[in-house]
């Protein structure tokens, strides 16, 4: 597929032909995705967007098509047309949000049926029902005749367009080589689990994608937008859970729908909910982000912390599971008392206290943490400009190594101050800072990219009971730049396999002592 701007372009046509002839019969399956004497999907195989699936994540093509198509249903399109896409190509992404919002279980079973002809029965039959359950505005359904004929069309077109779409913007992805069928698979390393607990927020994110942000009183328009759930807190748990921890959330979510959808997203991430607060007849803090192509973001955050918020007490509750994982993380998305009273909980056990890991984004405005706070923090993972004002008194500009060793005597263990994908780590038990080299990227440091080095950190630092080293740091930024070198992809957080893959292809190696 040419990369181009036209989304009405020859290979958008192409696309929409491929996607009705799917559309017939069971619809789009893996079986027929699968059929090599079947040449009708090969322009869906054959995208930029796919090939980047199926290497990143070690899958077939065929599978990694179906979940490209997935993800642009549920990511990028809105709606009506989420819902007839869904429907026609027998995709059955929204099954679970039928079924809890009890629709019934025979006609959700229809819209997956094996004919096209009864899923567009069912889905005309339950035309208002399916937009509630997703949250849509219901509407009066289109005759049978409109839906074959003009709104099918539109929807797949609309389809092909964001195809086109993810095809331009797997930049580099094009060269990617797919293992051949004789190739050894790399082995993912189990590790050896481990209890993490990660204390922080969970918001909805409202994500605009754009090329340019617009001068002071005009406006430009967004090639994409998404509506997820979000939050550093929240992103590390799912980080970890991916990794193959045993993960816990202490957070304040709200009841409404978006802290309906936050809950059940953890859930289904593996994430245990059991400790998160839920504040009744509030509403859910959000983060409006402007995203650029290549990854990099501005945020504005409305924490609602006056409804939602998780106060000392809530965290004494669970001081007795604090004491006893393996493994905390801490942001500073919760007021700067509760981060205290979380380290205090944490160190409780003294050497048998777990290991503390806190993200100090985004700063507190009007203070820091206490000094004592700070020498119960054994990792601080940081950006270079959340650390201005712990440095040195009569500073007269802002050098981040005399910043990063005032950390150090303040108390901090260690320090990993991230930089451009890279992370220099300061460490009172290595007496001199090291760095841990970039692997390169066409894309920008994305602000899930620390949340993915934070989760890996615990992880390795648990399988290697609790001895940290250059390969430790080395394992962790290889999960930051996978975060990174994923961006386009919706959950970008790499699983161990991932991470690995990634280090067999590098060439950086670290010599032992």
């Amino acid at each position: 597929m040419a990369e181009r701007a036209d989304w009405d372009s020859p290979d958008a046509l192409v696309l929409i032909n491929v996607l009705e002839k799917l559309r017939a019969r069971d619809g789009l399956i893996l079986s027929r995705l699968q059929d090599e004497r079947n040449p009708v999907a090969a322009p869906l195989l054959g995208l930029a967007a796919t090939r980047r699936y199926a290497t990143v994540h070690n899958v077939k093509p065929a599978s990694a098509a179906l979940e490209v198509v997935g993800q642009c249903v549920r990511h990028t399109m809105s709606g009506t047309e989420q819902i007839v896409a869904d429907a026609i190509l027998a995709l059955g992404l929204f099954a679970d949000a039928y079924t809890r919002h009890g629709i019934d279980p025979r006609a959700i079973q229809s819209l997956s049926a094996d004919s096209l002809g009864r899923r567009r029965t069912a889905l005309l039959g339950h035309w208002r029902r399916l937009h509630e359950s997703l949250g849509h505005p219901p509407t009066d359904p289109p005759s049978d005749r409109a839906l074959r004929g003009t709104t099918e069309r539109e929807v797949l077109r609309e389809l092909a367009r964001q195809l086109i779409r993810r095809e331009v913007y797997s930049v580099g992805s094009k060269g990617a080589v797919l293992p051949a069928s004789g190739d050894a698979p790399v082995p993912a390393s189990a590790g050896s689990g481990g209890k993490v607990i990660v204390v922080g927020g969970a918001v909805m994110d409202a994500t605009f994608r754009t090329k340019q942000l617009p001068a002071r009183e005009t406006s430009s328009e967004a090639y994409g937008f998404d509506l997820s759930p979000g939050g550093k807190g929240l992103t590390q748990a799912v980080a970890a859970a991916r990794l193959g921890l045993d993960v816990s959330l202490i957070a304040a979510v709200a009841d409404d729908r978006f802290g309906q959808e936050i809950m059940h997203y953890l859930r289904d991430e593996g994430v245990d909910t059991s400790l998160v607060k839920v504040v009744h007849e509030a509403r859910t803090p959000f983060t409006g982000v402007i995203e650029m192509e290549l990854g990099d973001s501005i945020a504005v955050n409305w924490r609602n912390q006056v409804d939602v918020r998780l106060d000392v007490r809530d965290i004494d509750q669970h001081s007795r599971a604090l004491a006893g994982c393996d493994v905390v993380l801490v942001t500073f998305e919760i007021p700067r008392e509760t981060v205290q009273q979380t380290l205090a909980l944490a160190k409780s056990e003294g050497d048998d206290s777990p290991l503390v890991i806190v993200t100090p984004g985004q700063p507190y405005p009007d203070e820091t943490i206490s000094r004592h706070s700070l020498t119960q923090i054994d990792y601080l993972v940081a950006h270079a400009w959340e650390l201005g004002r712990y440095a040195p008194a009569g500073q007269d500009r802002f050098d981040p190594d005399p910043v990063a060793r005032n950390m150090l005597a303040y108390g901090v263990d260690t320090l990993c101050l991230l930089v451009n994908g890279g992370c220099t780590v300061y460490s009172e038990a290595a007496h001199e800072a090291f760095m841990v080299p970039t692997f390169p990227s066409i894309y920008k440091e994305s602000s899930a990219a620390r949340d993915a080095f934070c989760a890996a950190l615990a992880a390795k630092l648990i399988d290697n009971e609790r001895a940290f080293s250059e390969q430790v740091a080395l394992w962790a930024a290889a999960a930051m730049s996978c975060a990174t070198a994923d961006f386009p992809l919706s959950n970008s957080m790499p699983n161990r396999k991932r991470v690995e893959t990634l280090l067999s292809r590098s060439h950086f190696t670290i010599k032992a002592p």
